[in-house]
C-alpha cells in the first residue's frame, strides 16, 4: 500500500512535468523580433514583435533597460509619449514612441509572461541609438570684459551642449567666416569653441557672431551674438589747411581727430616758436594766422590731443606762396591737361593762349554762360505764365458747361425731358348754357400754365365744380348778355 502511495505521486509529478515542457515547447517563440533603430531627437520610433503560441495565461510585455513599461496593449509607464497597438490576426505588438528623445535611448526588449509574472520566453535586445540636437537656448556666447584698450587681447567664447554627435559652432564677423585664433574644449559638461584676437581701433563696434548647425538636422541653424564692443584707443590726428598760405593773408588750420572715448584736451604750439600775437584760436579745433609773412615759411604747425587713453600729435609744414607762384602752378597744371588731352585724342585741340586767358580771367566765360542761363529762366518762366492764365481763364466756362442745372420733367416716363420755365396758352370760349338757369351764356377767358416740375402741385387749379354747386357759381360770376 505504501508503494503505492509512492508510485502514485511519482506519476503525478511525471504528468505535471511533461505538461510544463508540452506547454514550453508549445511557444514557437517569436515570429518577427525587434531591431535596432537610429533616430534623432524629435523623430518617431517604432519596435514590433510576433509572438507565437500564447495562451490565456500569458501576456506580452517591453522592457526597457530591463524595466517593463507595457502589458499587452496598455502602458504602464507614466510616459504618455508611449503607445501600444496589437494586431489580433497576425499576433503582432507594435510599440511606438512619439517626439524621441535622448532619454528614451537604451535597449528595448519584447518578452512573454506567465501567470506568475515570469519570463517565459523574450525576443533579442535591439539598441535604440537617439542623435542628439542641443536644446534651446544653446547657443550661449560670452564675453569676459565690455571694452577692451587697444593692443590688449580679446576673448569670445559660444559655448553649446555636449551632445552626440557635436554641434558645429562657427564664429563669423561682417558676415565673414573666422578662420582663425579658434580653440574647442569640451572637457567639462559644455562643448566650447572659443575666438581670441589682439584689439584693435578697427575693431571698434564690431559684432561678432556665433552660429551653431548639426549634422542631425540640417535646417537647425541658431546664433548668438557679441557686440558692438568696445575699443578703447588713443587719439589719431590729423591737420589740414582750408587753402594755400598766401603771402599776406590769412591762414587756417584744422586739426582732427579719432579718438576713444572722445573726450580729450587739444593743444598747439609752433616749431620753432612764433610770437603769440601773430595767431589765434577760433576754438580749441581751428587756428588761424592773422596775417602770414615770410618768416612762417618752413615752421611747423603741430596739434597734441590728449585722452583718457592716451596722447597723439601731427604737424604740418608752413609753406608760404606768393600770388605770382600760384598763377605759375596754374600754368604748370594746364600744359599738363593740354598734353593729357593731346595723348587722349589728336582731334582735339585747343588754343593755349586763349584758355590761359580764361584761365586767368575766368569772370568773362561765367558772365556769357550767366546771360544764357538768364534768358532761357526767362523764357521758362513767361511759358509757365501763360499756362497757368489759361488754366485759370478754362475753370469758369467749364464750371458753366458741366454744372449748369437744367430744368426737367422727370415723371414723364421715368426719364428727363427739357422744357422750357414758364409758358401760357390764352384760350376764350363760352360755356354752354343751362337751360335751367335761364340765364345768357358767360363770356369767360382760361389760361393755361406750366411751371417746373421741381414746384409744388397746387390742387386749387385742379379743383372740380359739382353740378349741383354750378348754379351758385353762375350767380356769382354772371355778366349780363348786353355786356357783351
Amino acid at each position: 500500500m505504501y508503494a503505492l502511495g509512492i508510485g502514485t505521486s511519482f506519476g503525478t509529478w511525471i504528468v505535471l512535468y511533461l505538461l510544463m515542457i508540452q506547454r514550453t515547447h508549445s511557444l514557437a517563440g517569436f515570429n518577427k523580433e525587434p531591431r535596432d533603430e537610429y533616430k534623432a531627437e524629435g523623430d518617431l520610433t517604432y519596435f514590433n514583435c510576433i509572438v507565437l503560441g500564447l495562451d490565456d495565461t500569458h501576456y506580452v510585455s517591453w522592457l526597457h533597460n530591463g524595466r517593463k513599461i507595457s502589458k499587452n496593449y496598455d502602458i504602464i509607464s507614466d510616459n504618455n509619449r508611449y503607445s501600444i497597438e496589437f494586431d489580433s490576426n497576425s499576433r503582432k505588438y507594435n510599440f511606438e514612441i512619439e517626439n524621441t528623445q535622448r532619454k528614451d535611448k537604451g535597449e528595448y526588449v519584447c518578452a512573454v509572461y506567465d501567470s506568475s509574472d515570469s519570463i517565459v520566453v523574450k525576443s533579442m535586445t535591439a539598441n535604440l541609438t537617439v542623435s542628439e540636437i542641443p536644446q534651446e537656448p544653446y547657443p550661449i556666447c560670452h564675453n569676459a570684459k565690455l571694452s577692451y584698450s587697444a593692443g590688449k587681447s580679446v576673448l569670445l567664447s559660444c559655448i553649446s551642449e555636449k551632445t552626440s554627435p557635436l554641434a558645429h559652432l562657427k564664429w563669423k564677423q561682417n558676415n565673414m567666416d573666422v578662420t582663425t585664433g579658434l580653440s574647442e574644449d569640451t572637457s567639462s559638461g559644455n562643448y566650447k569653441v572659443s575666438y581670441s584676437f589682439i584689439a584693435r581701433q578697427s575693431n571698434n563696434r564690431a559684432v561678432f557672431i556665433c552660429e551653431l548647425t548639426t549634422s542631425v538636422n540640417p535646417t537647425i541653424r541658431r546664433n548668438c551674438s557679441i557686440g558692438p564692443i568696445n575699443v578703447l584707443y588713443a587719439p589719431v590726428v590729423r591737420i589740414e589747411q582750408t587753402s594755400d598760405v598766401i603771402l599776406g593773408t590769412e591762414a587756417i588750420f584744422i586739426c582732427y581727430s579719432d579718438a576713444n572715448p572722445q573726450e580729450a584736451t587739444y593743444q598747439w604750439s609752433f616749431d620753432p616758436p612764433i610770437d603769440e600775437t601773430m595767431y589765434y584760436l577760433e576754438n580749441e579745433f581751428i587756428l588761424r594766422i592773422k596775417k602770414t609773412v615770410n618768416s612762417l615759411d618752413g615752421i611747423q604747425v603741430i596739434c597734441k590731443v590728449t585722452n583718457s587713453i592716451g596722447s597723439e600729435s601731427n604737424k604740418l609744414i608752413i609753406k608760404v606762396k606768393t600770388r605770382g607762384d600760384i598763377t605759375d602752378n596754374e600754368d604748370e597744371e594746364y600744359e599738363k591737361t593740354v598734353d593729357e588731352n593731346k595723348d587722349i585724342s589728336d582731334n582735339k585741340k585747343v588754343n593755349k593762349n586763349q584758355q590761359l586767358l580764361q584761365t586767368r580771367s575766368p569772370t568773362i566765360n561765367n558772365s556769357h554762360n550767366n546771360s544764357d542761363i538768364s534768358i532761357s529762366l526767362v523764357v521758362i518762366i513767361a511759358v509757365v505764365c501763360i499756362i497757368v492764365i489759361l488754366g485759370l481763364s478754362l475753370i469758369p466756362v467749364g464750371y458753366m458747361k458741366y454744372t449748369r442745372i437744367q430744368p426737367s420733367d422727370t415723371i414723364s416716363r421715368g426719364r428727363p425731358v427739357s422744357i422750357p420755365d414758364v409758358y401760357f396758352e390764352p384760350r376764350d370760349h363760352i360755356d354752354p348754357m343751362l337751360p335751367q338757369l335761364g340765364l345768357a351764356a358767360p363770356w369767360m377767358r382760361t389760361v393755361g400754365v406750366q411751371v417746373p416740375g421741381e414746384c409744388e402741385y397746387d390742387v386749387t387749379y385742379n379743383t372740380q365744380v359739382m353740378p349741383q354747386l354750378r348754379q351758385v357759381y353762375y350767380s356769382q360770376r354772371m355778366y349780363p348778355a348786353a355786356s357783351l
